[in-house]
């Protein structure tokens, strides 16, 4: 099958972006965490922080489920949960939940030799209805119209395995509410690559990512509270921008990411 073969032949059009490549997040997260403890960071897993303790304007300590961390800086990097911890601290910005989707399927006999790619993700300007808090209506539909937004990442995984994405819609808990969207992602990848069809799906799953209402991550000292940092609001583009915020957060400054712009 050669390269071309995997688009839909109706497609009106389509760019080659050279260079590219697909991360694999687990092992990019394993290896950054390993690249911390051998630098001298010490990892806890199964804690989870439940407060940031606050005192005269200024962070003294982080309470766990493993007890009181007394420490005079703190950076907030909890994804969803973010928004809630900040409150703890009696910092509120606007941080909300998305959920996205992936579909994994079985080897291919000849993987496509790039990612594909839609061209489709929502402005800054469209991102707000998508990121924010659900209303109340929107949240009481028990079969919403479209809710949210769908667009084909497809990516060569393992020894051949296909990953399909991804999605964004508004989300309020852990378990999926738009379980729908599997369905979507398929139609729209089929569309695309009807090569597809014939593939079996091996695995689905979603996520909650965390985002902010114009699009843009909050990384940087938080307004208000001496020693509180946050990395948040990174939506679907989390692994390629995170050592352009850990260079922030050591002190290369960028305003555009300012949480201040929210106070």
């Amino acid at each position: 099958m050669g390269a071309d073969s995997w688009l839909a032949d109706d497609l009106a059009g389509a760019y080659v972006i050279p260079g590219g490549y697909v991360l694999d997040p687990l092992g990019a997260t394993t290896a950054m965490a390993e690249a911390a403890r051998r630098a001298g960071a010490e990892l806890r897993t199964g804690c989870a922080a439940a407060r940031i303790v606050v005192q005269d304007g200024r962070v003294r300590a982080v309470a766990t489920d493993a007890g009181v961390i007394e420490t005079e800086r703190a950076v907030v990097a909890a994804g969803p949960r973010t928004r809630f911890l900040l409150r703890t601290a009696g910092v509120d910005l606007p941080i909300a939940a998305t959920r996205g989707w992936l579909l994994e399927t079985t080897r291919a006999e000849t993987p496509p030799p790039y990612a594909i790619e839609q061209a489709l993700w929502p402005t800054q300007a469209e991102m707000g209805p998508l990121a924010g808090e659900p209303t109340l209506g929107e949240l009481a539909a028990v079969a919403p119209d479209e809710p949210g937004l769908v667009s084909v990442l497809l990516g060569v995984h393992g020894a051949g395995q296909l990953r399909i994405g991804t999605s964004l819609s508004p989300s309020v808990r852990e378990e999926p509410e738009d379980a729908g969207t599997p369905r979507r992602l398929a139609e729209r990848a089929i569309r695309i690559a009807p090569h597809l069809r014939e593939l079996r799906v091996v695995a689905a799953w979603s996520g909650r990512r965390s985002v902010t209402p114009d699009g843009r991550p909050v990384v940087g000292p938080v307004p208000g509270v001496d020693g509180l940092d946050v990395a948040a609001g990174f939506s679907s583009i989390g692994m390629i921008t995170i050592p352009a915020a850990c260079r922030r957060l050591a002190g290369e400054l960028d305003p555009a990411f300012d949480p201040a712009r929210f106070a």
